[in-house]
């Protein structure tokens, strides 16, 4: 079974015969696939959907939909076939200047139903997942998030790490790092055991590695915590690692998944930005081949701006990169403390890069006129502390970033015509009078600011959603393309999905006239800004 991310299909495929028998269609940008112990049932996660399509193999219907958190990623199951854990990329929503929260989704595979959510505070970009052979637990790769404090304080190590969850087979989970003091793991991806339980392989994304945990030693680590070490101690702690972590094996760019081979001596890496397998010797825990994928040749300026962004260089001991808060180019969840005003200070949502080529200026307050400089001049000053690119690398990310594509909209499939629904939504979108007569003034329409071909008209507007602690109230116009995929909404995060840009946010109309709308008009106009 193979998922088809931008199609929104898995395909069924012979591989005896190697033909495709069938394409069976899912939610949306779905990723992880898996079939139960028995074979009878296929488990596709949907990450635009937030949820998981489970298909029966014989009759090749989807038999159920089960609800998981957001940006449902990879599952494994467990080693009697009991259970299937599910990590989420993304955080839950969470209350303004409050840390995120993550969830580990944990399906009973009898009864084909949401057994539990495990709650992972304050992490994010879970994951990678493994059971380890004993079923007594599975680990998962994350990210940890200091998002409430001014990235400056990046320089002082600790406010993006990397590391591992500890699944417990009870219920609970424990978060260990694989940072060391002097050197991050940035953006862990994928975890897989050895047959025998006594190691764990990690890859590095952005640090192009993989790291050899002592499993052993890793959950004496845990045991030997009191539980307020635990909670608050080991998750934060760059120091534990040198106690469990064996060694560090380099790979070719951007490793991400990582799988044993079938006899148990052999790891195979797949190397994403390098179209290659590294082919690690178990025995002797070092890299013995590359398998070239036939990949092109030619590193073109693109490709190189993707490595590029793809690559922790940029940071402090190797803590993050642009991917870490732009996974693949979108959106982390969280909203950020960017700036060293104080803290709590204007935090802002973070953006996503899909299709904003031609959508400058940049930045909430736009006031950045360029990507050059949102991703040079910006990232050193409040980032990287230093010039994090050089010109050529600036030039090569900035040309990458232009090329990010919108996965094709699922709410108005190319060519099709607008539902009903939708086109009631169109004409309040363009409206001109509210539904008792009155004039609606033309910098109060939606079709002003938001006009096509990009439905951002560029500039800055007061719409009233200053929070006390905000600077400003003038904040830029975001483009709508696929916006139902990029929540939270406005400039803090502060709307978790569009209806509440009106319904909670929206008081005094000065976000578009909205006050004077029916229940079933705000319902249309969303399903119509759905389709942008």
């Amino acid at each position: 079974y193979l998922s088809n991310r931008l199609d929104d299909s898995v395909s069924v495929i012979d591989v005896g015969n190697r033909k495709v028998l069938r394409n069976l269609p899912v939610g949306d940008e779905q990723h992880g696939v898996l079939t139960d112990k028995s074979g009878r049932f296929l488990y596709v996660l949907n990450t635009s959907t937030d949820d998981i399509s489970v298909y029966d193999t014989e009759t090749f219907q989807e038999t159920r939909r089960l609800s998981a958190s957001r940006g449902p990623w990879s599952l494994a199951l467990a080693p009697d076939g009991s259970r299937i854990l599910v990590t989420n990329t993304l955080s839950r929503f969470v209350k303004l200047r409050t840390p995120s929260a993550s969830e580990v989704t944990v399906i009973d595979t009898e009864r084909n139903a949401v057994e539990n959510r495990v709650t992972v505070p304050e992490a994010n970009l879970i994951q990678g997942v493994s059971w380890h052979p004993s079923g007594e637990f599975g680990f998962v790769t994350l990210n940890r998030t200091k998002n409430l404090v001014p990235m400056t304080r990046l320089v002082q190590g600790w406010t993006i790490t990397n590391g591992l969850g500890v699944v417990w087979k009870e219920g609970g989970i424990d978060q260990v790092l694989l940072d060391e003091p002097n050197m991050g793991f940035s953006d862990a991806a994928d975890v897989v055991f050895t047959p025998d339980g006594k190691y764990a392989l990690v890859t590095s994304t952005t640090s192009h590695k993989v790291a050899v945990v002592d499993v052993q030693k890793l959950i004496s680590v845990v045991r030997r915590a009191s539980d307020q070490e635990r909670k608050e101690i080991l998750p934060n702690h760059r120091g534990k690692s040198p106690e469990f972590l064996v060694k560090h094996i380099a790979t070719e760019r951007s490793p991400r998944g990582v799988v044993m081979g079938a006899d148990g001596k052999l790891a195979y890496v797949c190397n994403s930005l390098d179209d290659s397998l590294t082919v690690i010797d178990l025995a002797a825990m070092r890299a013995i081949k590359r398998v070239d994928l036939g990949g092109p040749k030619e590193i073109t300026k693109i490709r190189f701006g993707e490595r590029t962004f793809h690559d922790s260089k940029i940071s402090f001991q190797r803590q993050f990169s642009c991917h870490s808060c732009h996974p693949d180019g979108h959106v982390d969840g969280i909203n950020y403390d960017i700036e060293a005003d104080g803290i709590g200070i204007s935090p802002v949502d973070n953006r996503t890069l899909r299709g904003i080529n031609d959508t400058d200026p940049f930045k909430w307050e736009g006031t950045n006129p360029s990507l050059s400089r949102q991703c040079g001049a910006r990232l050193a000053v409040f980032f990287t502390r230093v010039a994090p690119f050089t010109p050529e690398e600036l030039a090569a990310v900035d040309n990458y970033i232009c090329t990010i594509p919108r996965p094709p909209n699922r709410y108005r499939p190319h060519g099709t015509p607008l539902t009903e629904a939708q086109r009631r939504g169109k004409a309040i979108f363009e409206r001109t009078m509210t539904n008792d007569g009155r004039p609606i003034p033309e910098g109060n329409r939606c079709v002003t600011c938001h006009f096509p071909p990009l439905y951002t008209d560029r500039a800055r507007h007061d719409v009233g959603t200053q929070e006390r602690l905000d600077r400003t109230g003038n904040f830029d116009v975001p483009h709508l393309s696929n916006i139902y995929d990029s929540a939270p909404y406005l400039h803090n995060g502060m709307a978790a999905t569009l209806e509440e840009i009106w319904t909670v946010y929206n008081p005094y109309d000065k976000h578009g006239v909205t006050n004077d709308m029916t229940k079933d008009q705000l319902n249309d106009l969303i399903e119509f800004i759905k389709t942008l």
